[in-house]
């Protein structure tokens, strides 16, 4: 069976990977869903971290155990290319959902202003400590979950973390390793925080080997687990 690590986006966190965790996990695959630094239950104060203390943190797991597939969400897109670029031989793949796919030097600001969308911009408030934000939770589910039903995008929003602004301005470091790496892209059509033409702009700029397409907003590990689900079980299999 396949090891995935799971890495989460701007906001985000482990909590937010639980309905398709819980769905691998009982396929017989091993999951590790990470918090990474400054985000979840880290004690690291989330102003002092960046995408360097992020690909460090996810390495330091890659290289703690077997090869794995990593999984990013959003920015953790910028996160996972990173660590897959410097350690293209512990990297069985690297899966984009609906995430950032960057090119060496983009940052998440630098991609995210390449579409012709607000994004999550209109939810953004500032954080509890100077150089972080957080989501505004009555305004961001109408763009982030759409899909989701009122009680689901509540609990989901409730526990939703603190925001590093270095980390979205810093510029993601890619090396030759990364062309090694096998990639797979999972499209959401109906995405309003990464749209699907961004999403598309970053696969032709970045051609990946597999691409699979969902009908849903930013978040399929919450409202489409199950699809998710048997999509990295599919390429497991590979």
């Amino acid at each position: 069976m396949a090891r995935f690590i799971l890495v989460h986006g701007a906001w985000g966190n482990a909590a937010g990977w639980s309905r398709l965790e819980r769905r691998l996990t009982a396929a017989g695959h091993r999951v590790e869903a990470l918090d990474l630094p400054g985000h979840g239950q880290s004690p690291v104060p989330p102003q002092t971290v960046g995408q360097p203390e992020y690909v460090a943190a996810v390495e330091a797991v890659l290289l703690a155990g077997p090869p794995a597939i990593l999984v990013g969400h959003s920015m953790g897109g910028i996160v996972i290319a990173q660590v897959a670029s410097r350690q293209p031989k512990h990297t069985v793949s690297c899966v984009f959902v609906a995430a950032l796919l960057p090119r060496d030097g983009d940052s998440l600001l630098s991609l995210i202003r390449q579409q012709d969308a607000p994004g999550i911009q209109g939810a953004v408030r500032p954080g509890p400590v100077a150089g972080t934000t957080v989501l505004d939770p009555d305004v961001a589910g109408a763009t982030l979950m759409q899909d989701a039903s009122p009680t689901l995008a509540a609990s989901a929003l409730a526990v939703m973390s603190p925001q590093s602004n270095k980390a979205q301005k810093d510029p993601a470091i890619l090396g030759p390793g990364f062309a090694k790496v096998p990639r797979a892209y999972v499209f959401c059509t109906q995405d309003q925080v990464v749209t699907p033409a961004l999403q598309r702009k970053m696969v032709a700029d970045s051609p990946c080997e597999a691409v699979f397409t969902l009908d849903c907003g930013h978040v399929p590990q919450l409202t489409q687990p199950q699809a998710l689900a048997e999509i990295l079980k599919g390429l497991a299999s590979v």
